[in-house]
Parts: structure tokens; C-alpha cells; sequence
């Protein structure tokens, strides 16, 4: 091979291979999430509360009887299953919990939803929800809204020295549920 051929063959490989480089480090198109992150984090008296969770939005659905049925586990959110985390020991609806990480369920109905704090706070979804893992079930009654909300929201409202009242909204559904702390 001739040293100008030669030549040109390398010149044009390194160019492939900046060019390759290049587009490499060129940023991908991204879409927004359908069901964004979001992490809420909360002091109440001297707990700290952490909620990690993902955010569907109504969309124009039926959410409750619909898209989450009536009577079944729901993960509580979208995506990965909710994880609530508390710093101390808590009451939840007047149940005892110790300190720790949770999985956060529900059985949504139409007029008492079960809420249920689960030992095992990282799974996809509720599809290897073990009812043997809970660590407690608790009722709570639904609040009809006057106005929808279009994006599910858990909130920590009524803030005390000793307690406050963690809210799961969606649609026109808040279920609120107590939170007592010593």
C-alpha cells in the first residue's frame, strides 16, 4: 500500500472515530415520566417522615373502581411500590410501628379503605405483595372532594408537636390517615 493511501485510510479512521465519539456524548431526547418521582420529606416533633413515590395523573380516567379496582392491593402510587420511612416510632391510625422503612399499600373501597405498612419497602408494583409481610393493617374512611385532583398526591397536613395527618389524594378521593408521635 502506498503511503498516501495509507495516509488517507487513517485520517478518515480517526475522523470515524471522533465522529462516533461525538455523537456519543450528544444528549438524548427525553419525554417527560407519565408518572413523575417524587420525594416528600417531613419533620413532625422530632420525627422525621421520608414518602418516595411516583405520581400518575387521572388522565381523563375512572381512577377509583377504574383503574385502581375496588378491593384489591394497590402499590399506592405508580411504578416501584411507596416506601415510607420514620425516624422514631410512630402510631399509624393508632397502631404501634417502630422506627423503620415500609412498603405503603392500600385496598382502596368504596366506602373504607385498607391501609397497610408492609416489611418489605422495595418491589415493583404490587405484584409480589406478600400479605404474610405486613407489619399492620389499618381502616380509614374517604373523603369526597368537591374538586378533582389530577395528579396523585401523598401530603403530611395538620402539623403538631405530636402529630399530624398523612393524606393520600387522588381524583376526588382523600383518605387521611392519623399519625401520632411521642
Amino acid at each position: 500500500m502506498n503511503t498516501k493511501a495509507l495516509h488517507s485510510s487513517l485520517v478518515f479512521t480517526a475522523g470515524l472515530l471522533c465522529t462516533t465519539g461525538l455523537l456519543a456524548q450528544t444528549p438524548r431526547a427525553q419525554a417527560p415520566a407519565p408518572s413523575p418521582a417524587c420525594t416528600l420529606k417531613q419533620r413532625v416533633g422530632l420525627t422525621d417522615i421520608e414518602i418516595v413515590y411516583s405520581r400518575p395523573g387521572v388522565k381523563g380516567r375512572t381512577i377509583f373502581g377504574g383503574l385502581v379496582p375496588y378491593d384489591k392491593v394497590w402499590r399506592t402510587g405508580a411504578n416501584e411500590a411507596t416506601r415510607i420511612t420514620f425516624s422514631t416510632a410512630v402510631k399509624f391510625n393508632g397502631a404501634d410501628v417502630p422506627a423503620g422503612t415500609y412498603g405503603l399499600f392500600t385496598i382502596p373501597g368504596k366506602d373504607e379503605w385498607t391501609v397497610i405498612l408492609n416489611k418489605t419497602p422495595s418491589q415493583w408494583g404490587a405484584f409480589h405483595y406478600d400479605e404474610k409481610a405486613d407489619l399492620l393493617r389499618v381502616k380509614a374512611t374517604p373523603v369526597t372532594l368537591a374538586d378533582s385532583v389530577e395528579t396523585f398526591t401523598i401530603d403530611i397536613n395538620d402539623l403538631r408537636d405530636d402529630s399530624a395527618t398523612l393524606d393520600l389524594v387522588w381524583e376526588k378521593t382523600r383518605v387521611p390517615v392519623k399519625l401520632s408521635l411521642k
